[in-house]
């Protein structure tokens, strides 16, 4: 869920055009369609270094253009915008944000050609600040999922028309404390204007429209042209714990900030993790991750969800993203199911790390750079309860790790901060900046470790988060997994050796069909599934988004897991699932705890005029019972759908145009049968022949509520 801090928001994700190419005049042929956001390209055997993006921008009629831009969250490497011909601006980093302002060039009700021109990390693409860079520099600066992959192009993640007030609410950080029961609210009121703001603020957590804390309100005096910070306290005697049993429940609040006309709403759940002496808690409760050291490089809700839960049945206790940081909605899925998160980043394979020759230069260049990603990731992810550790990288290196921790410390000490430990390397800053020790390695380095730490080092938590168990990568569906010489009777001893569990690999498999064969996945086997998606509309980059049915389309060497085809399976777990579960039920005496027994509500409205879809309309949401949603559009596909994901039940107005519907959103059980039942369908009719604008709204409103009476009868 995205945390409003810019308002007329407008999702333009859906079926663009793209084309391979060089630099300078747009390409006049080879244009073929493609769904952006998209997977990364990296798998390919010969992906592009360079191509074009194309889409028309459509501004809605009735819209000041003032302050208007895009929001582009992920183009790799390097993006240049262009609008109706002109550029309008560039930058480099995929994993830094990236807002360009077009308000002077935007015209209400007007459609605009949007060309971005991409290229890899190559060259004197990789900075402005360089025209060139050596190999290992480059790998530093691209977002690799291996270091061997080739650099290649993409726009991978949502693509949002925003507004942005000259005076707005930003940066907001809640922080919830089970010990102290209490609550505490940071952020930053920005004033952009040639005036100084004088106003109060007011700040209230609510939860399905109700009140349920009030916080004091906050004066503001921000001068002309600068900022101030706000920080907010009040005590809160009886929240509801984020969790799972037995650690808390999967229940999420919105903090609702107002400054005269400003709102901001921000979504978190209560609880707090913190290493008492050798312990690992987590609202009290002693915690023992168990699963793999990453998962699936699948960014999108529908597969998320399904897998979270597929991990669970196998007694998984938490999931990891291991080698960079990922798009939001790994974390905003986690969060609504209760799913355990380890934040990772920085990952020594995928080439973060420099591997080869570097000059002084860009050494400099590169730690800048990491630092400006982990300020960005950080902030933005902060208030994700299901984040519970910031592995900010698995380096070892004090002179590469300490300047990541520091940052960590500067900007959130609510998790547990963690590198890859080892004894002879770190120095007293690294371990003084530690929250645990984060060990990695084989079995006989990780026992030499664990007595180095408790005969000589300050006392606290040991994990093991990375240690290869299994003796080779891949073996029957119907066999229990081999283990290496020793590992069978240390992980039988790890609750006795007071270790806070461990994460292997070969358990989730890693996507890409160059690595597949090497470090596939053994929770399940795999599956012959028609791919399909009921709107092409919508969030995330998905897995073949146009049905081409083919690994190249799907961005894997197999299909693991069914989120779609209700003629198949969700999975096919293997005896390696059934002992995994065994396994963390010898640990703890129990399985991991259910998770949300409910699907947060999506809705997909079809704009019809006149008994014809309406391509490209413009559908715009609001709550009507006072959820946790600051309003927002989705632009239709040519199927005139437009797919939206809310915050809660309850009430939603949408409308296009002149027309409204009014829906009731119904959370659908998370346990069901592949497919999209689980999306509610309502029609939207923009005009009736014959019928003056009232009576088609009312017409219209009536063809909702039969759908949803339908709905209802048909849930109860």
């Amino acid at each position: 869920m995205v945390d409003a801090t810019d308002t007329d928001r407008l999702l333009l994700n859906g079926v663009w055009e793209f084309t391979p190419g060089a630099d300078g005049n747009p390409p006049l042929t080879g244009w073929l369609p493609m769904r952006v956001p998209h997977r990364s390209r990296e798998f390919e055997e010969d992906p592009p270094e360079s191509g074009w993006y194309r889409t028309t921008l459509r501004i809605p009629a009735d819209w000041d253009v003032k302050g208007l831009g895009l929001d582009l969250e992920r183009v790799r490497h390097y993006g240049r915008l262009y609008l109706d011909g002109e550029v309008v601006g560039d930058h480099h980093h995929m994993r830094l944000p990236w807002r360009v302002d077009l308000s002077a060039l935007l015209r209400p009700g007007h459609d605009h050609e949007l060309l971005i021109y991409t290229h890899n990390c190559t060259g004197s693409y990789a900075h402005r600040d360089f025209d060139v860079v050596g190999e290992s520099t480059q790998q530093a600066l691209d977002t690799l999922f291996w270091f061997t992959s080739p650099p290649t192009v993409g726009v991978e993640s949502d693509v949002w028309l925003t507004r942005r007030l000259a005076v707005r609410i930003e940066d907001v950080h809640v922080i919830t404390s089970v010990r102290d029961h209490r609550i505490r609210v940071e952020a930053k009121v920005i004033n952009e204007t040639s005036a100084s703001i004088k106003q109060t603020l007011n700040c209230r957590v609510e939860r399905d429209g109700e009140l349920k804390l009030s916080l004091p309100p906050y004066q503001i005096d921000v001068e002309p042209e600068s900022t101030q910070d706000i920080v907010l306290a009040a005590p809160w005697e009886d929240p509801v714990l984020w969790g799972r049993p037995p650690y808390g429940e999967p229940l999420l609040y919105f903090l609702r900030a107002t400054m005269g006309n400003l709102e901001s709403t921000t979504r978190f759940g209560f609880r707090e993790i913190w290493a008492e002496g050798d312990q690992l808690l987590l609202n009290g409760h002693k915690l023992m991750p168990w699963g793999d050291h990453t998962l699936p490089y699948v960014y999108e809700r529908q597969w998320l969800t399904r897998k979270f839960q597929d991990l669970a049945e196998a007694n998984i206790s938490i999931i990891e993203h291991h080698r960079y940081d990922p798009p939001q909605v790994l974390y905003d899925v986690a969060d609504e199911m209760g799913v355990f998160v380890v934040g990772a980043n920085f990952c020594v394979g995928t080439g973060q790390v420099p591997r080869g020759e570097t000059t002084e230069a860009e050494k400099a260049l590169i730690m800048a750079t990491h630092l400006a990603v982990a300020d960005n990731w950080i902030r933005r992810s902060r208030n994700h309860p299901s984040i519970l550790f910031w592995d900010v990288t698995d380096a070892r290196d004090p002179d590469f790790c300490v300047p990541l921790l520091r940052k960590v410390k500067e900007l959130d000490q609510t998790r547990i901060a963690e590198v890859t430990f080892e004894p002879t390397t770190a120095d007293d800053e690294l371990i003084g900046l530690i929250d645990c020790y984060r060990l990695f390695s084989s079995l006989e380095t990780i026992q030499e470790a664990v007595e180095v730490i408790r005969a000589e080092l300050p006392v606290k938590p040991i994990r093991v988060g990375e240690a290869g168990i299994f003796a080779g990568p891949e073996w029957g569906h119907d066999e229990a997994p081999p283990l290496m010489e020793g590992w069978e009777e240390f992980l039988q001893q790890i609750p006795n050796l007071n270790l806070h569990g461990l994460q292997t690999f070969h358990l989730a498999d890693m996507d890409y069909s160059v690595f597949s064969r090497r470090v596939p996945g053994m929770l399940s086997g795999g599956l012959d599934i028609d791919i399909h998606w009921p709107s092409q509309s919508g969030a995330d980059a998905r897995i073949d988004p146009l049905g081409e049915g083919t690994p190249k389309a799907w961005g894997k060497a197999a299909i693991l897991l069914n989120w779609c085809d209700p003629s198949q399976p969700i999975s096919k777990p293997t005896a390696t699932s059934r002992w995994s579960r065994d396994l963390f039920r010898r640990w703890t005496g129990r399985d991991v705890g259910p998770l949300n027994e409910v699907r947060t509500p999506e809705i997909l409205v079809e704009v019809i005029r006149e008994g014809t879809p309406v391509s490209g309309a413009q559908v715009f949401v609001r709550a009507m019972d006072e959820q946790g949603l600051s309003p927002f559009g989705v632009q239709a596909d040519e199927a005139g759908t437009s797919w939206f994901v809310l915050p809660e039940q309850g009430r939603y107005r949408f409308e296009c145009g002149d027309m409204w519907i009014e829906v009731e959103a119904i959370c659908q059980p998370l346990v069901a049968l592949p497919g999209y039942d689980h999306v509610q369908r309502e029609r939207l009719e923009l005009c009736y022949a014959g019928l003056p604008a009232s009576d088609a709204r009312t017409a219209s409103i009536g063809s909702s509520m039969r759908s949803r009476l339908r709905k209802l009868l048909t849930v109860e």
